[in-house]
């Protein structure tokens, strides 16, 4: 075959090629059914398309013609369903139906009624009670009313029906009669405030703790069992009085405490553990008056007291003639007299204070007095103080040594600028002239 031929022959194909879509354009084109795809929760309920022999569990797909349908989705122990789908040419669709789950309502009913409802975990209110909107399922509540035992009642929701649950319930109480000495006090069961004796009161079967409490007495507890449809008895249960204490004080302190012939210390001091009643304190301390009082201690009380205590003693000033005198009171040494510098020859005043009322003996005493020792009588009254001046000695204060070797002991009454006015023994004086001296001794004024 020739290069012409061939040409022509590919030319002829390639026509008759590009005429054969043209001829097959010319064929009825099929029209496509839309597709419908339907699930459900939950899974597996019943579709029904109505008007078509259709019904068939989801999930499910199916090709409907261009329209309105009516679907009807329905499951056991769920509320059925219809819904209204639009089928439209070449609008392919995927639905998902949920159906809500079927629901019904139970009231509970008790005899006698205002029984308390507990219901998963929440108290739902007295008897009669309704609980609405309970899918299907078993449950239960607990019944319970003060006095009356508790009781648990159960129910099942299979359908849409309401339910209807009634009971009874039975008293658990048993009397509980309680008495006291003292009357009128405070019962506390189980920690709740209930009553006061004489007391009776019905109290729920089982154990409970009875508080007695009164202001002035002790706290008292007991345990006790009560029996359903039994009386249980407390009697006479005796409450112990609370002690009191008493803190006793004094104006000057150091005093003793004494009550009744019992002597419980010195003051300040704290009396503890005490009965309750009348008490009689007396406080005794040397150079007062007793100090008495009468005072009332109630059950658990704290009594706070300070007496004053009266001085019943007196005192003594004591002034010698001259200073260094020592001083004996009573038979005891009470000190030696001190110079009294703004005014020579005297001494300074020598005080004795809290001094018994009555009769007292002063003797002043030196080694060098002539006599060496004089004794004074006097008396204290109570709150006075006694004066006593001019207590005096002669006492020699100087040796004087004169020019012939002689010696002499006695008393310089007075230095002139000369002479000495010298008293040798009491009631004699003369003068001394300075230039027949040798020597001039002074002696301490303390022996």
């Amino acid at each position: 075959m020739n290069k012409s031929v061939l040409m022509r022959f590919f030319f002829a194909a390639a026509v008759v090629f590009l005429l054969l879509p043209t001829v097959s354009c010319k064929k009825k084109a099929v029209i496509q059914k839309p597709v419908i795809a339907i699930d459900t929760i939950p899974e597996k309920a019943d579709i029904e398309i109505i008007g078509y022999d259709i019904f068939t569990p989801a999930p499910v797909s199916f090709r409907l013609p261009p329209g309105s349908y009516i679907v009807k989705v329905s499951k056991e122990k769920y509320e059925p369903l219809w819904q209204k789908i639009e089928v439209k040419q070449g609008n392919n669709q995927k639905i998902k139906f949920e159906l809500a789950p079927e629901t019904s309502s139970v009231m509970i009913v008790t005899e006698p009624e205002q029984a308390t409802v507990r219901f998963q975990g929440k108290e739902l209110g007295s008897t009669p009670v309704v609980i609405r909107d309970l899918p299907h399922g078993e449950y239960t509540a607990e019944i319970y009313r003060h006095g009356y035992t508790r009781k648990t009642v159960s129910w099942k929701i299979d359908s849409s029906v309401p339910k209807l649950v009634k009971t009874d319930i039975t008293s658990n109480q048993g009397t509980l009669n309680i008495t006291t000495i003292p009357d009128h006090v405070d019962i506390y069961v189980n920690n709740k405030k209930t009553g006061i004796t004489p007391f009776k009161e019905q109290l729920e079967e089982g154990r409970h703790t009875i508080e007695f409490r009164k202001e002035g007495y002790l706290p008292l507890t007991r345990i006790v069992q009560i029996k359903r449809g039994e009386t249980t008895f407390l009697r006479k249960q005796i409450l112990e009085v609370k002690p009191g204490n008493i803190r006793i004080s004094s104006r000057p302190s150091g005093a003793k405490i004494l009550i009744g012939n019992k002597h419980y210390g010195d003051t300040p001091l704290k009396l503890e553990n005490l009965t309750p009643g009348i008490y009689t304190i007396r406080l005794e301390k040397t150079g007062f008056d007793p100090a008495v009082r009468t005072l009332n201690l109630p059950a658990g009380g704290n009594l706070d007291i300070t007496m004053n205590l009266d001085s019943n003693t007196g005192g003594v000033d004591i002034v010698t003639q001259p200073s260094g005198v020592t001083l004996y009171l009573d038979g005891k040494m009470i000190g030696i007299t001190e110079p009294d510098k703004t005014n020579p020859g005297t001494s300074k005043i020598f005080k004795v204070k809290n001094l018994s009322i009555g009769s007292h003996v002063l003797k002043i005493t030196h080694k060098r007095g002539r006599p060496n020792s004089k004794v004074v009588k006097f008396n204290v009254n109570k709150g006075e103080t006694v004066r006593l001046n001019n207590l005096s000695l002669w006492i020699p204060n100087a040796i004087i040594t004169r020019k012939d070797g002689n010696t002499e002991t006695g008393k310089i009454i007075q230095t002139l600028s000369d002479s000495y006015l010298f008293e040798p023994q009491p009631g004699v004086k003369y003068t001394i002239r300075k230039s027949q001296i040798s020597e001039v001794k002074f002696l301490k004024i303390v022996e």
